[in-house]
């Protein structure tokens, strides 16, 4: 096992530099550049040396230090696994299965820790410290859309399970999973690659599948380095429908040393479209009357863009005191186009439905981080203000084939509706990441959140009557948090983390109940282990409960609101990676949960599309920037809807990652998904349908299917 010894007053210190502590690593602004830290941990240790001889063990780890559980991947690791997509990225974090049921275009469905947490309702998501949640979305709450990064960009993935930490709030409950980018092309000044798939099985085998380039420089400019990066990609996947699924995106950042400070300035932009074949009926399929990769309706799809600026400055250190301060400005868009339910509705004009979010997003935050030390008990203590700001119009229609129909479905099956959104968070919270001793560590932390809601109703025939979604509301919540972190014994650290977190509800379901309800509260426990017996070895072993409030939720896709019934979920979540030699990798993890109502319901605790079992494996063979990877994710049987009278499949998939390096610049790259073409269902709901106007209405699950056996070649070129 690597050990570093170090005096007890440095502890916090370097243990966020080592660990990636909540108090460095993971906070929400951007950590200062490694020269100052290392001129700060310098000046105390001075200091403490004179005051305590007293040692600190600190494990080897790469993962953040808040719980047993905690997830981190760098770029490395994530260049040996699947990542063509963003959601190929987000697939390889343990715990954690990501679906796309929509074309492409459309955000994932995520599940986490026994949730279905949808599009992001209960899972909190950032990118350069910027939240991707969407409030109050014109699809759902907490849509959180990550298809306009470009993957080879990022350059780590954090997940924090549980609401254990103070920096993050709304949406925080099962988790919270961030993303940082890269601030130059590694091993270069610039790069291009491109990247040409094609399916091998399926009803359009050897077709084109996708296609990508990706260009990116980092020249030197002025006192900092710019990062200027492309992507543009077309895919039609493996639907008889095609995709048609456009796509282009760019990031652009600049780091350097401006007066006694560091500044940050960054700027994205993204924009797509795409066809989607939607969820098909099983009972089709089944019978023989629709291909798996066919459509009832292909008019299905729709367009999105997003566009964002931000920017930071960061000045002092941790030891005397160091002020962060960062904003951003945010653009976005999304025209969608669903059938769900098929004909059950309208059997003249089919079921879709057009939903819209046009949007500004505005917010930022300071921090203040300091040193501080008596006697035996020292640490890092980090106080900070958040603001965000929402204005959004998001509205839902009545669709046939793309044209909006001047009807709808009826007042009290889905009505039309058309609102503007504002949504104000103001937040403070502080953290201490405090060391007692050599063997006892706690964070501790308290947060305070304020929100303000107000809904214009734009329809002219409820704006003024009782039936109205505008108004204004209010509410405010407190989450205290407290994590212990004690060393055992060398190479085995005990984490024991509770916490109370929350997520928001939509904000036209905030005013119609005058805001009771519209911070669902969720408290967390957890208690797990990390051992390292030796170097290059890591082993996790966590158990976790966490306990959800009934709220009003509003469906974007129904256009009302409906009341959740409190659950409450708990499980087993097991993680392995292994060094066995130089140039051979093993990993696995395993996760294991139960998710019920709290009331019993009569249903055998069946709570829809609760996962119950996940995880995945995979061995790698390297040498260098060469290597082979194999590797294996799944998903257990879970229930489709709540009474369990139906299920939605599970699957286990093998996958084949390769990398050749050719001399300096060329390299050579092969990904192959579904290496055992496996037929799979990618995304599953429980709907009540009609497949024809003159069909029965019948509840079957409908599913998206899964991608046959592919390959992806990749050239890529550094200069």
């Amino acid at each position: 096992m690597s050990r570093t010894r170090l005096t007890a007053g440095l502890a916090p210190a370097l243990l966020a530099a080592s660990l990636g502590s909540a108090a460095a690593q993971a906070t929400p602004v951007a950590p200062p550049p490694t020269s100052a830290l290392t001129q700060a941990e310098a000046e105390a240790e001075a200091e403490a040396a004179e005051q305590s001889a007293d040692e600190v063990i600190i494990l080897e780890s790469t993962a953040p230090a808040e719980s047993a559980s905690s997830i981190h991947f760098a770029q490395t690791e994530l260049r040996r696994r699947p990542h063509n997509t963003p959601s190929d990225l987000l697939r390889q974090i343990p715990g954690l299965v990501v679906s796309q049921h929509a074309g492409g275009g459309k955000s994932d469905q995520y599940f986490l820790r026994g949730f279905d947490a949808d599009h992001g309702t209960d899972v909190a998501v950032f990118v350069d410290d910027i939240p991707v949640n969407l409030t109050s979305h014109g699809h759902g709450q907490g849509y959180a859309d990550t298809h306009w990064l470009i993957p080879e960009t990022v350059a780590s993935v954090d997940m924090s399970k549980g609401p254990y930490a103070a920096r993050f709030g709304d949406f925080y409950t099962a988790g919270a999973l961030q993303m940082r980018t890269i601030d130059e092309v590694p091993e270069g000044t610039g790069a291009l690659q491109t990247t040409v798939g094609s399916e091998l099985a399926g009803p359009v085998a050897a077709k084109h599948l996708a296609s990508r380039l990706v260009g990116m420089a980092s020249p030197q400019l002025g006192p900092g380095r710019l990062l200027v990066a492309g992507e543009v990609g077309y895919a039609d996947g493996p639907f008889i429908n095609p995709q048609e699924f456009r796509r282009g995106t760019a990031l652009a950042k600049w780091r350097g040393q401006v007066g006694p400070g560091e500044l940050r300035l960054g700027g994205t932009f993204y924009t797509a479209d795409w066809n989607q074949s939607g969820q098909v009926p099983s009972r089709l399929v089944a019978s023989g009357a629709l291909d798996r990769f066919g459509s009832v309706d292909p008019s299905e799809g729709g367009s999105s863009s997003r566009y964002s600026a931000s920017g930071g400055y960061t000045v002092g250190q941790p030891a005397r005191g160091q002020w962060a301060v960062h904003g951003y400005a945010l653009k976005y868009q999304l025209d969608l186009y669903s059938n769900f339910t098929l004909y059950a509705r309208d059997p003249v004009n089919g079921d879709e439905i057009n939903q819209t979010d046009d949007r500004g997003m505005y917010g930022g935050q300071a921090t203040y981080q300091r040193l501080h030390r008596a006697g035996k008990v020292a640490g890092l203590v980090t106080a900070g203000l958040q603001v965000r700001y929402d204005d959004t119009t998001a509205s839902l229609w009545h669709a046939a084939k793309r044209v909006r129909l001047p009807s709808c479905f009826g007042e009290n099956l889905n009505p039309c509706n058309r609102a503007d959104n504002q949504i104000l968070d103001l937040a403070a919270y502080v953290e201490d990441d405090v060391s007692i001793g050599s063997r006892l560590r706690l964070l501790a932390g308290l947060r305070f959140d304020q929100y303000l809601w107000r809904v214009e109703d734009l329809d002219p025939e409820t704006a003024m009557t009782a039936a109205t979604l505008g108004g204004e509301a209010r509410k405010s919540i407190v989450s205290p948090k407290l994590s212990a972190i004690i060393r055992v014994s060398d190479g085995v650290e005990a984490f024991v983390n509770g916490g109370l977190g929350f997520h928001s509800n939509d904000a036209r379901a905030a005013v119609a109940s005058d805001g009771e309800g519209a911070l669902a509260r969720a408290v967390g426990a957890e208690t797990g282990v990390r051992v390292a017996p030796q170097a290059g070895l890591h082993a996790s072993l966590d158990v976790w409960y966490l306990h959800l409030a009934s709220e009003q939720v509003w469906s974007g896709d129904a256009g009302g609101t409906e009341a959740s019934d409190p659950t409450r979920r708990y499980g087993i979540d097991v993680d392995l990676s292994w060094d066995a030699a130089s140039w051979l990798t093993f990993d696995a993890n395993l996760a294991v949960g139960r998710s019920t109502f709290v009331a019993n319901a009569g249903n055998g605790g069946a709570l829809a599309l609760a996962p119950r079992i996940m995880g995945g494996a995979g061995v790698a063979v390297h040498r260098g920037a060469d290597f082979v990877s194999l590797r294996t994710r799944g998903i257990g049987d879970r229930p489709a809807n709540d009474d369990g009278s139906l299920t939605a499949e599970g699957f286990v998939l093998v996958d084949v990652v390769a990398a050749k390096q050719l001399g300096k610049r060329l390299k050579l790259g092969l990904t192959i998904n579904n290496l055992l073409n496996v037929d799979w269902r990618e995304a599953q709901f429980a709907e009540e349908s009609r497949v024809s106007p003159t069909a029965d209405l019948v509840e079957d699950v409908h599913f998206t299917p899964g991608m046959p056996l592919t390959a992806l070649a990749t050239v890529g070129y550094t200069l």
